[in-house]
């Protein structure tokens, strides 16, 4: 791709002015479209050193409403950054649904500058590269726009443009040892940005190569792609966006049913109950301060029935632990803010720092439960879920952490049983609503969606575990020392 750009094409200021003003004024309404259809863009703008990034982005934005989009200035990773996955700092600067997210570089040069400074590069860049066109993939079937443009110029000319700024007063203090360095470099660099570019160059992804040498040639180039970009996906966005409501409708089974989970056992004794989740207690909080020591963050998913007894387990699991080093995020119904962006997108924000742990009281996989059989997504969005989560469940294993998920299951006899003695209790009313009510009545189709739950997405780097739950004390006990081996293995 770079070693067929032509880096000597020029435009006259005079032709500049006569063909990128309609382009300017087409942008903005492209803009405002964008907002009414509550389409979200993601536009990234790479390239080499001094090959004129901040320029351009500079001339763009001057001709888009700055109510309407974010700019984002990336470099190296600070403060939390470091302590979180690649992607997670671009997760969090995605855009929301009518909004234009500008990235001036972006997870390619931070891919580039993190994964390749040290032995062994070649596998990790394989794999940030798969991480890569999975999060652009996930965001494009979403309906997010995704425009990726990569200035090109040579090593001559890019030597020229910093000396140039080296010799200024005024610029010379953006010229560093790293770029010269880069620059010593370029040649090296040079296939590994053509591997980025073939490999990353997807159909709803694609890369525009713009040669820059001539400014002029640059911004209008860069703003014939964006334009073009938009005028032809945005139809189709929207189309699809309209056919997937359109066949949004309630849960119909169409699984292959598996086998269902065991009975509860007999009720444990109180004396032994007490005995064993003491020292599973133990146990847990002195991982915790070792996970914490060896930088693991430990990420921890509670789901299951109504009324299972989540909030009693989560409960006794941090009964003991240090509240500086966990957090736990309960799940609700996304608000507006959440759902203009992709569904994952509240989960991942809320990863646990390194040596930290997170528990999730209920998780991502509303999306293949509550949403599915309430009608609250579409079919193609719960059928592709079950990759996406997958996925990321992988990469975030991958980073190093570690990844434990419960599935507590109760006896519909013995959900009605809580459920009435919740009623009939003051203190506990505030935990029965009419909406536990409603999803008993679909008992069915709840357990159809979890079997193909536990079907698609129990894998071998984060399997279910499904707690039997009639008996409190001995979920609890479960659970608990699951936990506690878990941990135990994860520090080996």
């Amino acid at each position: 791709m770079l070693k067929k750009c032509d880096l000597s094409r020029t435009i006259d200021d005079r032709t500049l002015a006569e063909k990128v003003m309609p382009l300017q004024q087409r942008i903005g309404e492209l803009q405002r479209q964008l907002r009414d259809e509550k389409i979200p863009v993601i536009i990234v703008i790479e390239g080499w050193n001094a090959s004129g990034i901040t320029m351009t982005i500079q001339e763009l934005v001057r001709h888009l409403d700055p109510r309407g989009f974010t700019l984002s200035s990336i470099g190296s990773p600070a403060g939390q950054e470091r302590t979180h996955p690649l992607m997670w700092r671009f997760w969090n600067r995605i855009p929301a649904a009518g909004r234009i997210a500008i990235f001036a570089r972006s997870w390619y040069s931070r891919a580039l500058a993190e994964e390749t400074c040290s032995p062994g590069w070649e596998r990790r860049v394989d794999r940030v590269i798969c991480t890569i066109n999975r999060f652009e993939r996930n965001l494009s079937d979403d309906g997010t726009i995704i425009i990726k443009i990569f200035l090109h110029i040579s090593k001559k000319e890019q030597k020229k443009r910093l000396l140039e700024r080296e010799t200024n007063p005024l610029t010379a203090w953006m010229i560093t040892q790293g770029d010269w360095d880069f620059h010593r470099d370029y040649d090296a660099y040079l296939p590994v940005i053509e591997t980025f570019l073939k490999r990353t160059g997807t159909p709803h992804a694609p890369w525009t190569v713009v040669g820059a040498t001539d400014p002029n040639h640059t911004l209008l180039t860069c703003y014939s792609a964006i334009v073009t970009s938009l005028e032809r996906t945005l139809p189709k966005v929207v189309q699809k966006k309209t056919q997937e409501i359109k066949t949004r409708s309630r849960f119909s089974p169409e699984i292959v049913p598996v086998a269902r989970r065991s009975s509860a056992p007999d009720q444990r004794e109180r004396k032994e109950y007490e005995e064993r989740v003491f020292a599973a207690q133990k146990k847990v909080r002195d991982c915790q301060y070792r996970l914490y020591k060896r930088t693991i963050p430990l990420a921890i998913v509670f789901e299951g029935r109504d009324a299972a007894g989540k909030g009693g387990t989560i409960m006794r699991l941090t009964y003991d632990l240090n509240p500086r080093g966990y957090r736990v995020m309960p799940v609700a119904a996304p608000n507006d803010h959440e759902k203009g962006h992709h569904y994952l997108w509240r989960f991942i924000m809320n990863y646990p720092n390194a040596g930290h742990i997170t528990i999730y009281d209920r998780s991502w996989y509303g999306r293949v439960l509550v949403e599915r059989v309430e009608g609250l997504c579409t079919k193609p969005e719960w059928k592709r879920a079950y990759t996406e989560i997958n996925e990321m469940e992988e990469e975030f294993r991958n980073w190093g952490g570690g990844l434990l998920k419960f599935w507590l299951e109760v006896s519909p006899g013995e959900q009605l049983r809580r459920f009435r003695q919740r009623e009939a209790d003051p203190n506990k009313q505030w935990k029965i609503t009419e909406e536990d009510w409603q999803n008993r009545e679909k008992w069915d189709l709840y357990g159809e969606a979890i079997d193909e739950m536990f079907a698609k997405t129990s894998t071998k780097y984060a399997p279910w575990t499904v707690i039997e739950s009639d008996d409190k004390w001995y979920a609890r006990t479960k659970t608990l020392e699951t936990v506690a081996d878990y941990c135990e293995q994860l520090l080996q």
